[in-house]
């Protein structure tokens, strides 16, 4: 099921629709909070997600050890909302006044538009390490499983080449690994990847344990400022003792493939950097039209019910609104513990709107935290009974552990932890690395006469070049095709489009069978803008074509 783009939706003509946008702790929860009214079609409930199931981000960390397989972490959303509809897709933008929601699919040349009566933002946080130079492009993170799995295998990659490398500079820059930021993310990571690499060093003819270098920036002078200074020196200690080098009041300035930089000017020789710090604002909030009010971080304003104000039947949930904490007199914390209650009292207080109930403001006092410190260490304030128990060592790894195994959502993903953690108790951390990346940058490609390469609206995703044979450019306008260019051997087609991120204005068919050597549309961006000499042949090729006549057609970008 599917809509068009609509004018607002008339009032008893279906169930009201429920959108919510994200599919983290926010979306799903509000969507388990609304599941039994869409059961019983007194809603229709509608989900939009870029990734077809639900995170369980705090048990993310041990996937990089090993400690739990990578999709006992993940639960498939259609099966923990089988009542809803979802759509795996990108959200584009919010149209507040026509109360539409306007999704992309990855592969589909039109965009959908979905009309809503009741709007749940839930799309939480982004990171943006853009501000300081080479983290983005040499800096691992850890918001998804795919950032978790692939930190895993970097990390065997670089014991794999330190136990084959016989200059020693080169070697401890393979076994020096950097965590900047010391919040929960932080330290957890950093703690994980200290366990399993000096473990795994053991496996290794040429590496000791000793050669492992694990280094946590922090800008403060001290780290877990989230916790009390007990638990704080506590969590520091502890880490230290294991052999993580803690580094206070140390800031990240640059990275390279090779390295990085630090505010004080001292550069540390490394291969492995990842990066706990720049969260900001989800990008989809600036594409809200009319803007929805924000608060100077850039995140949305809501009220004490979780409402938007000013836009009826609009809700926010999660990282990425400023949600007041009455406890406190400031925001509520972004954590999945308050993400989870808020999501909740959204469901409660949407179900109390459609009945013509008034919404209940959002009261929650949190439990307590949790911060795991490697194998069977932790550090927990737990909040119970009006007291602050403050505990560390074993048993608060156990309460972390037994705690978060409660919260998973499927009791099938529950056993399967349960299972990995077992297991983990008696054995050693697996040190296979699954190779995900593509055995070749270009690929070739195979057209027999008549067979299109792609069609007019088409997105552009690749660069395509001719190696034998003829294609046709071609144009259709009001029902009628027109061939406005043949191109044959050594001449190339596709980059503008790719270069403007937008869609194909003409078709390309070919002519006879013909052979092609197609890039992919994320390496051509990276060559065109490293080589100035590939740049310049392209802009002469693309004058050339349109002095002649024979336009760029199939590259125009078009929104």
């Amino acid at each position: 099921m599917f809509w068009t783009r609509s004018k607002t939706r008339k009032s008893g003509e279906s169930p009201p629709r429920v959108v919510i946008l994200g599919a983290g702790y926010g979306g799903v929860y509000t969507g388990l909070g609304l599941q039994k009214a869409a059961r019983r079609r007194q809603i229709e409930l509608v989900i939009v997600n870029r990734e077809n199931y639900f995170a369980f981000q705090p048990l993310l960390a041990e996937v990089i050890s090993g400690s739990i397989e990578p999709l006992h972490v993940v639960n498939p959303t259609r099966r923990l909302l089988p009542a809803a509809h979802f759509y795996q897709a990108e959200i584009v933008n919010v149209d507040a006044d026509e109360r539409t929601v306007r999704i992309r699919h990855k592969g589909r040349a039109r965009d959908r538009w979905i009309p809503y009566d009741h709007l749940v933002i839930a799309i939480g946080s982004s990171t943006d390490m853009s501000r300081l130079p080479g983290v983005e492009e040499h800096g691992f993170r850890l918001k998804t499983l795919g950032d978790a799995f692939f930190l895993r295998n970097h990390l065997i990659g670089m014991l794999e080449q330190a136990a084959e490398e016989s200059d020693p500079l080169q070697k401890k820059e393979m076994l020096t690994f950097v965590v900047a930021g010391a919040g929960y993310t932080g330290v957890e990571v950093a703690a994980e990847i200290n366990e399993f690499t000096r473990e795994a060093a053991r496996s290794y003819r040429y590496v000791e344990p000793d050669d492992i270098s694990v280094i946590l920036l922090q800008g403060r002078d001290r780290i877990l400022p989230e916790l009390s200074d007990v638990l704080a020196r506590f969590s520091h200690q502890i880490m230290k003792k294991r052999g993580v080098e803690i580094r206070l009041n140390t800031r990240l300035r640059s990275a390279t493939a090779q390295g990085i930089v630090l505010s004080d000017g001292k550069k540390i020789a490394t291969r492995t950097l990842v990066a706990t710090i720049g969260s900001s604002p989800n990008p989809v909030l600036k594409s809200i039209s009319p803007p929805f009010p924000m608060d100077e971080r850039g995140l949305l304003r809501v009220d004490e019910t979780l409402a938007v104000p000013g836009y009826p039947n609009v809700w926010a949930v999660g990282d990425c609104a400023a949600i007041p904490d009455s406890t406190t007199g400031g925001t509520a914390p972004d954590t999945a513990q308050y993400a989870l209650r808020e999501a909740k009292q959204a469901a409660r207080n949407i179900l109390a709107s459609l009945e013509g109930r008034s919404p209940s403001p959002f009261r929650f006092r949190s439990l307590g935290v949790f911060v795991p410190l490697g194998r069977h260490s932790a550090a927990a304030e737990v909040y119970l009974f009006g007291l602050t128990l403050k505990l560390k060592g074993w048993v608060a790894w156990w309460l972390y552990r037994t705690y978060y195994l409660l919260q998973i959502p499927l009791l099938e993903r529950k056993i399967r932890v349960a299972i990995d953690w077992t297991v983990e108790l008696f054995f050693h951390w697996d040190i296979v690395q699954i190779d995900t990346t593509r055995t070749e940058l270009m690929s070739r490609a195979h057209f027999e006469a008549g067979q299109l390469v792609f069609a007019q609206g088409n997105r552009a995703r690749s660069f395509f070049i001719v190696l034998d044979g003829q294609v046709e450019v071609l144009r259709e306008e009001d029902g009628t095709e027109t061939r406005v260019a043949t191109l044959g051997k050594g001449e190339f087609f596709g980059e503008m489009a790719l270069l403007a991120g937008g869609r194909h204005t003409a078709s390309v068919r070919a002519k006879t069978p013909v052979d092609l050597l197609v890039m992919n549309g994320d390496d051509f961006t990276a060559l065109t803008g490293s080589s100035s000499q590939f740049g310049e042949l392209l802009k002469g090729v693309t004058e050339l074509r349109q002095s002649s006549g024979a336009t760029a057609a199939p590259d125009d970008p078009v929104e």
